[in-house]
Parts: structure tokens; C-alpha cells; sequence
């Protein structure tokens, strides 16, 4: 298992208004080289609000001459901005809109190589109130022409019961609409991430890495319920190679008030200690 370890971007950079994740405006080119001097291979692109250089063709020049600079890639956005700004359930001219711009984004990361596009269905997002997995089904099918033809494959991030989510995948039946999964989200939900893994392995392309409190919140990585040995140990057996993003509590933010680089760097070596192991 060759995988490569990344950080969400922001996480290299103070909190923007006591956020635990956003885009950092002020400081994004920074965070590539700080990564590098960290020893992170990746970082997983933040999208969550219109004023992002993304969006823009200078933009794209000044992050593509960004990336040039140091060994740090980009293989993965996560499009935080459909959280607030959903794709079903809502107005038809807002839900159309908000398609044109995830299908603006797609080719956008076209032109930087990112392949894939994270969709978090969590929290604000979440399919789960009043049953809305058809519905998305049916509104997210009509971009997999555009998904073809860029090469982009979305990873739907849900907090579905692993069986409705296979369920969901095998409906869409295409090798461009794949899971993104969240080990942290799965523990706080109860689920089991033994049979989760099992079951989505062929679907899964992207890993978020966290830890949670059953029921609560997230949590320093090895401080809560997630079993990261069991987990580590299934991600060997399915021979899962893709990235591993983390995407850790903030201490910044709790009452230790831990300088965030100092915690960027501890939750690397966190996570190599079990990719060497497994």
C-alpha cells in the first residue's frame, strides 16, 4: 500500500474566524511550502466560497506556478461550498445554479490535473431528512457527460448506512461517481468500518482521516472511538492506495491552544506510524 499523506488545506494556516475548515485566502501558496517542510505529499483543495482563485483563469496560473514551486500536489477538492449551497431540495433556479458551478468547477480542476471532486452529502447536506438519495440520483446522473469529458471523478461523502450507499453507487453504475470515505464521521454515526470498507471498497477512492466521539465531536487523532489499527489493517487487505487526507480536530482552536503547525506535524507522524506498520 503506497499511499500518499495529505492535509485539508487551511489546516496549515490559522483559523479564519474560528472555522474549522476554509479556504485560507491570505496565506493558500504558503501552505504548499510548509507542507513540503513538514513532509506532507498532498494537499486536498478547499472550495466553500466564490472568492476562490479557482474560479478565475489568473487563478488557475497562479496555483499551476504555485505547485511548480514545491513537490506538494493536488489530487483532490473538496467542494465545501455545495454544503450551504445545495444540489437538491431547494428552489429549482438556486439547485440549477448551483449545478452550473459544479459543472464550471469541473473543468476547472481540469486544468490543474485534480481528478477528483469531493461532494460532502453531511451535516447541512445530508441525504438522510425526508429521503432525498433519488433525488440526487436522478440531478447528479445529468452531469457524468461533463464528468467524461474531463476525466473527473466525484466522491460522494454521505453519512448513509453503508448498504443504501452501495445501494446509491451501483444505481449510478459509472467508474466516475465513487465514494469518498470518512473514517471519523463513520465512528461518530456508529457504524462499522470493517464492514463499511468491506463492502465500498471498490468504490472507494479518496480518505478523509479523523477521530471522533460516538455521538460527538471530532476529537485529537487517537483521543476517540475510532480503532485506527482495525482500520489501517482493513485499508491493507482491500490493498487501498489512494490518499490519506487528514483532516484532524484543530487544537488552535480547543483549550490546549496548540500552535497548528506543531499539530499538522504530530498527526503526520500519527498516521505514518500505521502505514508502516500495515
Amino acid at each position: 500500500m503506497q499511499n500518499k499523506i495529505g492535509i485539508m488545506q487551511g489546516r496549515l494556516s490559522k483559523p479564519i474566524e474560528k472555522q474549522i475548515q476554509a479556504f485560507p485566502t491570505n496565506n493558500w501558496e504558503n501552505e504548499f511550502q510548509i507542507a513540503e517542510k513538514i513532509g506532507f505529499e498532498v494537499i486536498e483543495y478547499v472550495f466553500d466560497s466564490l472568492d476562490n482563485p479557482i474560479m478565475n483563469e489568473e487563478g488557475i496560473d497562479e496555483i499551476l506556478n504555485t505547485l511548480d514551486k514545491t513537490n506538494v500536489k493536488i489530487n483532490s477538492l473538496c467542494a465545501d461550498y455545495f454544503m450551504k449551497n445545495l444540489l437538491f431540495k431547494i428552489d429549482e433556479e438556486e439547485i440549477r445554479k448551483n449545478f452550473d458551478i459544479l459543472k464550471y468547477i469541473i473543468q476547472q480542476c481540469s486544468k490543474l490535473g485534480i481528478r477528483i471532486i469531493e461532494l460532502p452529502f453531511v451535516d447541512s447536506s445530508s441525504l438522510i431528512p425526508n429521503n432525498n438519495i433519488d433525488e440526487i440520483f436522478l440531478r447528479l446522473k445529468n452531469i457524468i457527460p461533463q464528468l467524461e469529458k474531463f476525466n473527473i471523478c466525484l466522491a460522494l461523502e454521505t453519512d448513509l448506512h453503508y448498504t443504501q450507499f452501495v445501494e446509491l453507487l451501483e444505481k449510478f453504475n459509472h467508474p466516475l461517481v465513487r465514494a469518498n470515505y470518512d473514517i471519523g464521521n463513520s465512528t461518530y454515526k456508529g457504524y462499522d468500518p470493517i464492514e463499511e470498507i468491506k463492502n465500498l471498497k471498490k468504490f472507494i477512492v479518496n480518505i478523509h482521516i479523523k477521530d471522533r466521539i460516538l455521538g460527538g465531536t471530532t476529537v485529537t487523532l487517537g483521543k476517540g472511538d475510532v480503532d485506527f489499527n482495525s482500520f489501517f489493517e482493513m485499508l491493507s487487505q482491500i490493498e487501498y492506495s489512494g490518499d490519506l487526507i487528514i483532516q484532524g480536530a484543530r487544537e488552535d482552536l480547543s483549550e490546549s491552544k496548540k500552535d497548528h503547525l506543531q499539530t499538522c506535524s504530530e498527526y503526520l507522524n500519527f498516521v505514518r506510524k500505521f502505514t508502516e506498520k500495515y
